[in-house]
């Protein structure tokens, strides 16, 4: 078996989780793991939400079990109007139909769980405070170079760094056309418990709550959310429309939490708003520091997700970066790093060894199939994120009826059901089986 050095830019979900599918499917290799952050501060904050898909990779990895407890698990998001009518409630996920619950949980407790069993396995090494600089691949080994001037080769490099990825602005062949995007939306949210709101919960309607509101340029969406088991912890957060980009948003929001409650007043509490009054008394009650932000970027997906000689690979982010409105970034990410690890096994086990040619003809496999999903995954979430954003204008409230007959006839006509199945029903291992063959998979899982 082959003994490949493979380096890894980025230790976060992406990162971490596609190192250890590397070391269990290939025992003989080393893996090294290059993290701008410090090793004091490994983690970044808010709260994700997990669908099956995901969760089936975590439980691949034997850490789905530990995060049941401390997240908050559900199957149905329940819709309401601004007014707090009922409109509808969604099957999100379920155990009978995809064998997980949906699960939203902290972040920092699912990259925690990553990071102890990383740190469980000798082949994998972790080198903090490592910002990539630049990337060079030759026919025999790839270098990357590191802003304190330290430079490292490899036979792999997978690039996890995320949307801003230097590794993807070293290959693609127009780094411009490849560059993020604004994509004219932001999110705002922030913290609050279920005892300093549920009194105008007037319905006792079941959580997660998303309400939709009149098409105007904002305020046309707000998401109640529980992030632990109990359900007595929220997360909150809206997706406005703001068609300028700012060229500082860490300076004017960041780093002033004041201006994110600000606009929060602003769009939800005025004298004139429609808006219902558990939105408004959440954002009243919500405390400053627990403000977040998130300005909505893409970029465009390159032609293939692996460079000319087969020795610098993208996952995640960096790869196929996704706005968060259809819950699916982490998910992608951990749907990639399954998938290439098999591929990679597949490569340096095969007959041929570590030959340049099957391994471009493998990755070329994996690259399509991926793109391929990603492709259906972003028109499924541009029509979540169309769905959330007002673009019309209009206080009428015309659109956001139409917006809501259109919500039950979707439903009526199960194409809601058929949508969520095409998310949760993936299965990274069977995905491989299917563009790698059976057999390989088979005798890559060999006890």
């Amino acid at each position: 078996m082959a003994s490949p050095k493979i380096a890894i830019v980025g230790a976060g979900l992406s990162g971490l989780s596609l190192s250890l599918f590397i070391t269990r499917l290939l025992p003989a290799a080393s893996v090294k793991i290059y993290e701008v952050r410090p090793s004091t501060h490994p983690y970044t904050s808010g709260t994700i939400n997990l669908t099956p898909n995901a969760l089936r990779v975590l439980d691949h990895l034997g850490i789905y079990k530990s995060l049941i407890p401390q997240g908050f698990n559900f199957d149905n998001l329940t819709l309401l109007n601004h007014q707090f009518d009922f409109l509808a409630s969604i099957p999100i996920a379920g155990i009978s139909e995809f064998e997980y619950q949906s699960l939203r949980i902290e972040r920092r407790i699912v990259h925690s769980a990553l990071l102890q069993k990383v740190q469980e396995q000798p082949q994998i090494e972790i080198v903090y405070d490592s910002k990539c600089e630049a990337v060079e691949e030759s026919d025999t080994a790839v270098t990357i170079t590191f802003t304190n001037g330290a430079s490292v080769s490899a036979d792999i490099l997978i690039a996890c760094d995320g949307i801003h990825s230097t590794v993807r602005k070293s290959f693609v062949k127009d780094p411009n056309d490849c560059d993020p995007k604004y994509m004219g939306q932001i999110s705002i949210g922030g913290f609050i418990t279920k005892s300093q709101i549920q009194e105008f919960n007037v319905n006792n309607n079941p959580y997660p709550l998303m309400m939709f509101g009149p098409e105007t340029s904002t305020g046309a969406n707000f998401m109640v959310w529980p992030y632990n088991q109990e359900g007595d912890k929220f997360t909150f957060f809206s997706t406005l429309s703001k068609p300028e980009e700012e060229k500082d948003w860490k300076l004017l929001y960041s780093e002033n939490k004041q201006n994110l409650k600000k606009i929060m007043e602003e769009t939800f509490v005025s004298e004139d708003s429609p808006w219902n009054e558990m939105v408004k008394k959440t954002i009243e009650f919500s405390a400053v520091d627990g403000y977040r932000f998130w300005p909505f970027y893409l970029h465009s997906m390159p032609e293939k997700l692996y460079s000319e000689k087969a020795r610098v690979i993208m996952v995640g982010d960096a790869a196929h970066a996704m706005p968060p409105s259809g819950g699916q970034g982490a998910a992608m990410a951990f749907e990639d790093a399954e998938t290439l690890a098999y591929s990679l096994a597949a490569a340096f086990t095969g007959e041929e060894g570590t030959n340049t040619l099957q391994t471009q003809e493998i990755l070329s496999k994996w690259s399509d199939h991926r793109i391929a999903r990603m492709k259906t995954m972003q028109e499924m979430n541009k029509r979540m994120s169309d769905m959330r954003k007002g673009s019309s204008g209009s206080t009428s409230g015309f659109m956001f009826t139409v917006k809501v007959w259109a919500i039950w006839l979707l439903g009526l006509l199960g194409v809601l059901g058929r949508t969520r199945r095409a998310i949760n029903n993936y299965d990274a291992k069977k995905e491989a089986a299917v563009f790698l063959g059976e057999g390989v998979v088979a005798r890559l899982t060999e006890e």
